[in-house]
């Protein structure tokens, strides 16, 4: 009985052939886009009154992703090695951050840019989704291709967003995350005016903002050519 529920369990999350694979896989980015929506939200001044629903969002997402770290720990061959794995190490920093702010409030502000790094589970999610359809369709691929593009520009505004705001929040154009991620993006994106930072730690993230900005422009560059690829295979085969 207990092996028939390991394999199964097993099955949830490493198995694309699994008729609970994709629920659960889209489930689980559901989740992480909501509790990651929540923590970004609960930065802006106007929307204090809704605290409450934000810390309802975060305490059910913790539950949720604790139960998914236990189950990938019981099902795991190795125990050891998908702790120590990158994706060990970010699911649990998903929930140890929540308990951490509990036991002391006065790591709030730094508790919320540790639990943004929650949104990196979606590069294991695009992961699976890549597995899923290698499996599925082979020149479908492509797609996902975009999809990583997306998952990697969304991770970058919002980690560089966030500890922008923890270095630069007493100043108007970082006074929350959103704003802060706005900056970012303008860094990233070139050529548009942006505020220079006035702290050390600000500089850093201006630096390593235009650094990630030739990262995002090879993946980009790396799309575009498998697009072009698909489109002249796709117009040879039909001459």
């Amino acid at each position: 009985m207990l092996r028939s529920v390991h394999r199964r369990v097993r099955a949830f999350f490493e198995d694309p052939n699994s008729r609970t694979f994709v629920f659960v896989n889209d489930f689980l980015a559901f989740v992480t886009v909501i509790s990651v929506l929540a923590i970004v939200l609960e930065t802006i001044q106007s929307l204090h009154v809704y605290h409450p629903y934000f810390k309802v969002i975060e305490f059910t997402s913790v539950f949720v992703f604790s139960l998914e770290y236990l189950g990938r720990l019981w099902v795991a061959k190795s125990k050891r090695a998908y702790i120590f794995s990158f994706f060990g190490i970010i699911d649990l920093l998903a929930i140890i951050p929540t308990f951490l702010a509990l036991a002391n409030f006065t790591f709030l502000k730094t508790s919320r840019a540790l639990r943004i790094l929650r949104f990196l589970r979606m590069l294991r999610l695009a992961k699976m989704a890549r597995v899923h359809g290698k499996a599925k369709d082979a020149h479908s691929l492509y797609r996902l291709n975009i999809q990583i593009y997306v998952v990697a520009l969304g991770t970058a505004l919002l980690l560089l967003g966030t500890l922008f705001f923890i270095f630069e929040g007493h100043h108007s154009y970082a006074r929350d995350i959103p704003t802060s991620m706005f900056w970012t993006f303008k860094v990233i994106l070139g050529g548009i005016p942006f505020e220079q930072p006035a702290s050390m730690g600000g500089l850093g993230i201006l630096i390593a903002a235009k650094f990630v900005s030739l990262i995002l422009l090879g993946l980009l560059l790396g799309v575009m050519n498998t697009l072009t690829r698909k489109a002249l295979i796709g117009s040879e085969s039909d001459a």
